[in-house]
Parts: C-alpha cells; structure tokens; sequence
C-alpha cells in the first residue's frame, strides 16, 4: 500500500508538470522581479537597478524545481537632476528620466524529465509626469524563449500496469519537439505616486506602484505533442505595492498584492512587510551609515504562506524567503515549500541625496 501510494504520488508530480509546463516563472518575492510583472516597473524606482534571485522548491517531495533569474535596468540620461533644496547648491534629488531600458534572464529546469525553460527579457519604459508626485510609465517587452525537455525519464499513467510501473508500455502520449526557441512579447501601464517630506524631527513617506500588465501577446504555439494546436495564453496581471512611512518613527509598513490570470490558472496573492531604518556608526571612519531591515509575510491563495526577511545596507539589499505549503498536497510535502533568496544593488543610495556630477549611465 505504501509503495503504490509513492507510485501515486510520483504519477502526480510527473503528469502535473508536464501539464504545467507552459506555465510561466514564479518567484514569491515577486517586488523583486519586476521584468516578470510589468515591463513599465523598468526604471521605475531607480536611476539603476541590478539584481539575482534564486529559487529552490519541492525538494521534499520530487526531484527540486530550481529557478534562477538576474536583472539589469537602468534610466536614460541619469545627468537629468532635480534640486533637492534650493539653498544647498550641491544636494539633488533622484532623477526622472523619460525613458528607461533593462535586460534579464530566467531559467528553470523541473523534474525528473529536466523540463527547463530559459528567457531573454529585453524591456522599455517610458515616463509620462502628471504633476510633480505622480507618474504614469508604459512599457514594451521583447522575450526569446527555449524551452527543453527529456519525454523519455517521464512516467505516463498508461505505462501502469495494474500493479506497477513498467517503463516498456508504451507511453501513448504524441511526444512532440524536446527543444525549440520561439518570440514572446508583453506590454504594461503602471502608476507612480511618490510622497517624501523630511523636517527636523518629522519623517512622512508614502510610496505606491499600481500596474496593469499583459505578457505572451503573441500567443506563441506550444510544441510539445505532435499535431497539437496548444499555444501559451495570454497572462494578465494586475499589482499594487505600498511604502507608507509611520510619522515620526523609522518604522515603514510595505503592502502588497499580485493577482495572475492565465488561461483556467490563477494566482492570487496578498503580503505585508514591516520595515524598519536605522543609523549605524562605522567602525573605521565613524561616519553613520543607514541601514534598515524588514519582516514580513505573504499568502498564496490554496498554496503557501511565505515568511520574508532582508537587510538593506546602502546600497545592497539581502532577502530571503520560505514557502510554507498549504495546498492539498500538505500530506506529501509535510508543510515543506522551498526557500528563495536574492541579491540587488540600487543608485543612488535610497537613504542620501545625491550629488550633482556628470552622467555615469548615458545612452
């Protein structure tokens, strides 16, 4: 009985993948992967941007799924200053460009047939100001997809027997193409509003992105059985995150939700984060250094409940995540998603004004 139940569940864990493998990358960190949510999100928060992240999940239960992805967006013409106070003739705010541009790369590979996606992102933005604390940004993305997989270590529910799982029955499944490049494209509108007010002994920040995006415009055909009409739906996604400073504190809190539509597939999810920012003395110069850290959790509707932390440090930022499984396959999993961790490098330093010095990042 518990060699036919693991049967069962290698069964599942096979089939399943294969029918999602046109599904698209996941990240639960998902503030972190903007060029996945909305290619107007290029450039939208900083001069210039740089990350990796990395994703290991379902390594309790079957062969792990291990997701790997790394962005790089920058704006256009980071010379483009606004004066931060009007009698300090050297302290600039941050920039905002009218246009921005990112490349990034994401690659997966998932169970025991290696089924592996990899992706070339190449993204535009465009900034429109409506009045000096709220802008409009539209953005266009260009992918080329691969996508491999190895048919022959896959099981197949006809390849049961009755009692067991014998490789030599045939499959009867009309395996197609093991590995094949196509074109995919996406389009996105997102709105900015940015307020930021510092005095002596008052801080007030309220930051906010809301977003519309469409990805897989195109509908790219799916090659993976032979005669099949299968093409990758179209995915909506519609987002929203908050930085909401707490007056007269360090204390930040950081909501935020996704909401995914792709074909009878859903992903609704909901986080908060409270972050907290702090001065710490350098132990060589004596000079202050900001820091902050922030702690959070978020919910994925029917699957996981995820515990965040990171450290922000100038500017570096250290994260990592656990998915805590709450789905109906809780049984197999015992709880056991997979963590996630990523690395990201921003300028300017988000806790300093800058100074005005000739353009580092031209285009």
């Amino acid at each position: 009985m518990k060699g036919a139940y693991r049967l069962f569940l290698l069964l599942v864990f096979n089939v399943s993948s294969l029918i999602s493998y046109s599904q698209d990358f996941h990240f639960s960190q998902y503030t972190q992967t903007p060029a996945l949510i909305n290619p107007a999100l290029t450039g939208a928060s900083h001069t210039l941007r740089a990350s990796i992240i990395y994703k290991d999940q379902w390594g309790g239960v079957t062969v792990p799924y291990k997701t790997f992805g790394a962005t790089f967006e920058m704006k256009f013409k980071a010379s483009n200053w606004e004066k931060a106070k009007l009698k300090m003739s050297k302290a600039y705010n941050k920039s905002v460009s009218k246009m921005a541009g990112g490349i990034s790369f994401f690659s997966d590979k998932a169970g025991d047939g290696n089924m592996g996606t990899s992706q070339v992102n190449l993204s535009l933005s465009s900034f429109v100001p409506i009045s000096k604390k709220n802008i409009l940004s539209f953005g266009l993305q260009a992918s080329v997809v691969q996508r491999k997989i190895d048919f022959s270590k896959l099981i197949f529910t006809d390849q049961y027997n009755g009692k067991s799982y014998d490789p030599n029955v045939i499959s009867g499944e009309n395996v197609g193409a093991q590995n094949y490049i196509y074109p995919d494209f996406g389009a996105g509108i997102n709105w900015n509003f940015n307020s930021n007010e510092k005095s002596k002994g008052t801080r007030r920040m309220i930051k906010t992105n809301i977003g519309i995006s469409m990805f897989h415009i195109n509908q790219p055909k799916q090659k993976n059985l032979v005669e099949s009409d299968q093409k990758l739906n179209t995915r909506f996604v519609f987002h929203g995150d908050f930085l909401i400073g707490i007056k007269n504190t360090n204390l930040a809190l950081i909501p935020s939700y996704l909401l995914q539509f792709q074909g009878v597939s859903k992903e609704i999810m909901f986080g908060m984060i409270c972050r907290y920012s702090y001065d710490q003395e350098s132990k060589y110069t004596g000079i202050l250094k900001q820091s902050a850290y922030g702690i959070g959790a978020a919910f994925r509707n029917r699957d996981a409940l995820i515990i965040s932390a990171y450290v922000e440090s100038g500017q570096y930022t250290l994260g990592f995540s656990y998915d805590l499984n709450t789905s109906k396959l809780t049984s197999a999993s015992t709880g056991r998603g997979g963590p996630e961790i990523f690395l990201r490098f921003v300028t300017p330093n988000p806790f300093l004004y800058q100074m005005k010095t000739k353009a580092r990042y031209k285009l």
